[in-house]
C-alpha cells in the first residue's frame, strides 16, 4: 500500500499570520478574511428562517437511559446548546429501534418516552428565550433530530453488528469477527423503513423541524451506497440504481408522508468514505495501492441531485469513517488511545473536507443547501475561513461538533464579539471520543471538566 506521508503536527499558531504561512507551505487552497459579517446573515429553507450560518453538528452523549430517554446530562447538554446562539441545532444520533443502537445509553425515540424527547427541545428553547432577552438579537434555532441504524456497529447491548455485506479491514478495526451478528436480508432491510416511519412522525409531533436521515460514517444507510459486493440482492451490485434502491424508498416515503413547508426531511451525508474500492463510496473505482484512496464525487452529486428531485432541500455533508480511520473524518492533534497518528498534517484534513464540499456545492443546483464540516481543528481561526467559504458560495451554513461540546457559546462569540475565545474551543485531543469508546457518558474532558473529568478517570455511569 502506497501512504500518501505529510508530516502531522500539532496546533501552535499565535497569529493568522502564522498559519497563513503553514497554508501556503502546504500549498493549500484555503482562505482567511477578518470580516465575519457572512455568518451573521439569515437563510430561509421553504417556511423555516435560519438566523444565521452556525450550526451544532449531531453530537451524541451517550447518556440516555435503557429505554432510550433523555436523562439530566442530556437536558443540560441541549440547554448548553441552546445558549449557542447558532442558526441550526442537529439533535444527536437517535435509534430508530433497539436493535440499531450504537450502545446501550443511545437516545432512542418512541411513543412511551415522546414527552421526555420534548423536554430537551424546551431545554434549547429556555436558553434561547434567555439569550435573545440579553442582547436582542437571537431568534430560536430550527431543530433537526437525526435518526439512524447504526448497522454493522449496533450494540444493543453486546456488539451485533448488521452488515450490507462482508469486509473484513473494518470488522478488524472494531474488534469484530465474520461470526459476529449477521448480514441483512432485504426482507431485513424492507422492514427498517417502518421504523424511519414511525420515529418521523413522533419527531414531527413533538416539535421537530424535521429529521436527518443519516447516511454518514459507515452506519447502514451509507453502508449500502458501497454495497459493490452485495450480491443476489435488489439493493446492490455494481449498478447506482440499485445500490441507492433502498436509501431512495426510504426518503420518498418520509417526503410524502411528512415533509411540508415547516418539516424537513434532510440527511447528514458523507460524500466520501476514505475507505478503498470496492467497499468505500465516493472514491475512485478501481483497485489502488493509494491511502487515502482517490475521492471521486460523481455518485454523491448524483444522489444529492436525485434526493433533492424528491423533496430534500438541507444536506449536512461529512466524510471518513471514524471508526476505520478517525483522522480523516475528524482531523486532530492527538489520537484516541492506542491509535496511532495520521501521515498527514491536520490541515490538510480541514482542506479535504472543504475541497470536496467546495466541488459537491458547485455541481448542485443553487436551491440545495450544504452544511459544511471540519473546521473545529482550526480553534479560534476558523471563524475567519468558514466566512471566507460561506462569502464565496462555497457552502452555505457552517457546522461545528467537538467546538460545541467545547464551548457551546460559540455562536454568540462570533455573533457577538466576531471572535472565539482561545481559551474556550475545543483542542482536539480525542478524549470525547476515548469518552465514548470507554462506554461511558460524552462531553469534553477539559473544558467540561468538572463533568466529564471523573469518567474520563474510571467513574461509574450513574443513573442520570
Amino acid at each position: 500500500m502506497i501512504i500518501l506521508e505529510q508530516k502531522h503536527e500539532n496546533f501552535r499558531f499565535k497569529s493568522m499570520d502564522q498559519l497563513k504561512q503553514k497554508i501556503d507551505d502546504l500549498n493549500l487552497d484555503l482562505h482567511l478574511i477578518p470580516n465575519v459579517d457572512s455568518l451573521k446573515q439569515p437563510l430561509k429553507i421553504r417556511n423555516l428562517s435560519i438566523s444565521n450560518r452556525l450550526c451544532i453538528h449531531p453530537m451524541e452523549g451517550c447518556d440516555a437511559t435503557a429505554d432510550g430517554s433523555p436523562t439530566i446530562l442530556t437536558k443540560r447538554r441541549y440547554h448548553r446548546f441552546g445558549s449557542s446562539g447558532v442558526g441550526i441545532i442537529w439533535y444527536e444520533s437517535t435509534a430508530i429501534n433497539p436493535q440499531g443502537r450504537s450502545n446501550p445509553f443511545q437516545l432512542m425515540l418512541n411513543e412511551e418516552n415522546k414527552n421526555a424527547f420534548q423536554d430537551i427541545i424546551k431545554e434549547a428553547e429556555k436558553a434561547e428565550d434567555q439569550l435573545n432577552k440579553d442582547n436582542g438579537i437571537f431568534t430560536k434555532s430550527i431543530k433537526i433530530l437525526q435518526l439512524n441504524h447504526s448497522g454493522r456497529y449496533s450494540r444493543p447491548g453486546k456488539k451485533f453488528p448488521q452488515r450490507m455485506y462482508s469486509y473484513e479491514p473494518l470488522d478488524k478495526v472494531y474488534h469484530q469477527t465474520l461470526s459476529d451478528g449477521k448480514i441483512l436480508t432485504d426482507s431485513d432491510l424492507e422492514e427498517i423503513e417502518t421504523f424511519f416511519r414511525e420515529s418521523t412522525k413522533l419527531a414531527k409531533e413533538i416539535g421537530f423541524d424535521g429529521v436527518d436521515i443519516k447516511i454518514c460514517h459507515r452506519y447502514l444507510l451509507n453502508e449500502s451506497l458501497s454495497a459493490f459486493t452485495r450480491g443476489d440482492s435488489k439493493y446492490g451490485g455494481d449498478l447506482y440504481s440499485t445500490r441507492t434502491r433502498w436509501l431512495k424508498s426510504i426518503i420518498k416515503d418520509m417526503v410524502s408522508q411528512f415533509s411540508s413547508n415547516n418539516f424537513l426531511i434532510c440527511s447528514r451525508m458523507n460524500i466520501y468514505d476514505g475507505i478503498p474500492y470496492p467497499y468505500g463510496w465516493g472514491v475512485e473505482s478501481q483497485i489502488s495501492d493509494i491511502y487515502p484512496p482517490v475521492p471521486n464525487l460523481t455518485e454523491p452529486i448524483q444522489l444529492i441531485k436525485d434526493l433533492h428531485d424528491i423533496g430534500v432541500d438541507l444536506f449536512n455533508l461529512t466524510i471518513g469513517n471514524p471508526y476505520f480511520d478517525s483522522s480523516i473524518s475528524r482531523p486532530f492533534d492527538q489520537p484516541v488511545q492506542g491509535a496511532k497518528l495520521p501521515n498527514e498534517h491536520p490541515l490538510q484534513g480541514v482542506f479535504r473536507f472543504i475541497n470536496l464540499t467546495r466541488k459537491i456545492k458547485s455541481s448542485i443546483p443553487s436551491d440545495v443547501k450544504i452544511i459544511g464540516t471540519g473546521y473545529s481543528w482550526l480553534r479560534e481561526y476558523s471563524p475567519y475561513i468558514a466566512a471566507y467559504e460561506v462569502s464565496q458560495g462555497n457552502v452555505d451554513i457552517v457546522g461545528f461538533g467537538r467546538m460545541a461540546f467545547a464551548n457551546p457559546e460559540f455562536g454568540q462569540q462570533i455573533i457577538l464579539n466576531n471572535r472565539l475565545d482561545p481559551k474556550k474551543c475545543c483542542i482536539t485531543c480525542s478524549k470525547c471520543t476515548e469518552l465514548m469508546r470507554k462506554g461511558t457518558v460524552t462531553g469534553c474532558v477539559i473544558r467540561d471538566s468538572h463533568i466529564y473529568q471523573p469518567y474520563f478517570k474510571g467513574k461509574q455511569r450513574e443513573n442520570n
